[in-house]
């Protein structure tokens, strides 16, 4: 019963989005707090332990042995401090230079652009984190999908793809739960996967490829005239350039430059947390870049306005999870799809895992799947002559469309920054979600990743 109450209440959450009955803040509050105070009464226990679940979703809770697993809050503490620190880098003008350099090169021509976000994206979303990203991919190239009238949810679905395919690196959230669980180290696990990531990030490209061709017939590209004149263009490098001259910084642009890279070094190799990080790195900035302590503090004021949206959301994501979790509707989820494998098709346990993974992922947080649904599963796959390396692969497969999922808390940092509905985002993104997650479980069977 817990299974499908689960299932019920993100697939009403979904169908109150899709019907826009219901904010997305809205609906992530009320739909859990309403079908959790369902799971109490079904399970017989308090209603007010609802609430309870809400707060282990927002801040920790304490499992078996005395094991205590976070809420969203450090995510809230990396998501404001971000979003506050990328926000004073695009005031003091850090971004000017790679803006205008893409302008310039792009020269009017929709593909190039395409392309250009494509391969930043790819590039930045090594560090594993998606709010990063996205914050650094809008910064240089959000201007540019304005001022050209393209499509805003191309963006969002090339840096949403983008980042699903590096985010199988050994330092991201997947791999990174897997690991322990299976008592397998990164190289082993990584290598396997490499193939599969590989060709996902030539399909981001071809993706970017095929947005550029329709946006170039779209607005009437002509090769070698761009759609922009001379005037035009420069006018854009203007409006980047010249706007709220007052707050930007270019004799420090070297060192705001040295302080960003190392902070993203620091949040790649894990050696400080990336909410401390960005704490410290906003403040700092606020000092060097504006001496006078009343600029210091409209700004922050300023951009802790433009945060507070995406940081609800993300609060918003801790209540459904919570519920998800404390309930126990996860777990029956979880039970619910590995009872869905006949004794008969033992031996194909890891493909068919990679299968399960599809839904699992989309419906489950990512801790529900790899703490609580592995588990299970692995047991059962070397009992029929699986690897752990090979289990492992088979649970990484269905991150491909797990960045469709109202449970990735980043991705309302997305549609709010480019400006579209997550429904019009998940549509945009499964068309490539699913091929990608075709392709890379054909790549990962034929080079025997997951045995068949």
């Amino acid at each position: 019963m817990l299974a499908i109450l689960g299932y019920l209440m993100i697939i009403t959450f979904m169908a109150l989005l899709l019907g826009k009955k219901i904010s997305p803040f809205a609906g992530l509050i009320l739909v859990p707090l309403i079908f959790g105070i369902a799971a109490a009464l079904i399970t017989g226990v308090p209603f007010l332990k609802t609430f309870e679940w809400v707060y282990q979703g927002l801040y920790y809770a304490v499992g078996s042995g005395g094991k205590i697993t976070t809420g969203v809050a450090p995510t809230i503490t990396l998501l404001l401090f971000a979003i506050l620190y990328f926000s004073v880098m695009l005031d003091v003008g850090l971004f000017d230079p790679l803006a205008v350099m893409m302008i310039k090169w792009a020269k009017g021509d929709p593909m190039k652009i395409m392309v250009a976000a494509a391969v930043i994206t790819l590039s930045v979303s090594l560090d594993g984190d998606g709010t990063t990203t996205v914050l650094i991919v809008t910064a240089s190239m959000l201007v540019l999908f304005k001022k050209m009238k393209m499509k805003q949810i191309y963006l969002a679905a090339i840096i949403g793809f983008g980042n699903s395919v590096m985010n199988l690196v050994p330092w991201s959230g997947p791999m990174a739960r897997a690991m322990p669980v299976l008592n397998i180290g990164p190289k082993e696990f990584l290598l396997p996967v490499l193939p599969g990531m590989v060709a996902a990030a030539l399909l981001a490209i071809f993706q970017a490829y095929t947005y550029g061709k329709k946006e170039r017939k779209r607005l009437g590209y002509v090769k070698g005239q761009g759609i922009l004149t001379q005037s035009e263009t420069q006018s854009i490098i203007d409006d980047v350039t010249l706007t709220n001259v007052e707050y930007k910084r270019p004799k420090l642009i070297y060192f705001n430059l040295i302080m960003t890279v190392a902070i993203m070094v620091l949040l790649v190799l894990d050696i400080v947390n990336g909410g401390i990080l960005f704490l410290a790195g906003t403040a700092i900035a606020l000092i060097v870049n504006y001496r006078d302590l009343s600029l210091q503090n409209s700004r922050l004021l300023a951009n802790g306005a433009e945060a507070l949206g995406p940081v609800s959301l993300v609060f918003g994501a801790g209540v459904i999870m919570g519920v998800l979790n404390g309930s126990g509707m996860s777990a029956a989820i979880a039970h619910q799809l590995v009872s869905m494998i006949p004794h008969s098709l033992g031996g194909y346990i890891p493909l068919i895992f990679a299968l399960i993974s599809l839904p699992g992922l989309f419906f489950l947080p990512n801790d529900a799947f790899y703490f609580g649904l592995l588990p299970v599963i692995a047991p059962i796959a070397y009992s029929y002559g699986a690897t752990p390396v090979q289990i492992g692969v088979a649970s990484l497969m269905g991150q491909a469309i797990r960045f469709a999922s109202p449970l990735v808390a980043f991705l309302y940092v997305l549609v709010d920054r480019t400006e579209v509905s997550f429904v019009e985002y998940q549509k945009e993104y499964l068309k490539w979600g699913f091929a990608s997650f075709v392709l890379q479980t054909s790549i990962a069977v034929l080079t025997g990743a997951i045995p068949i």
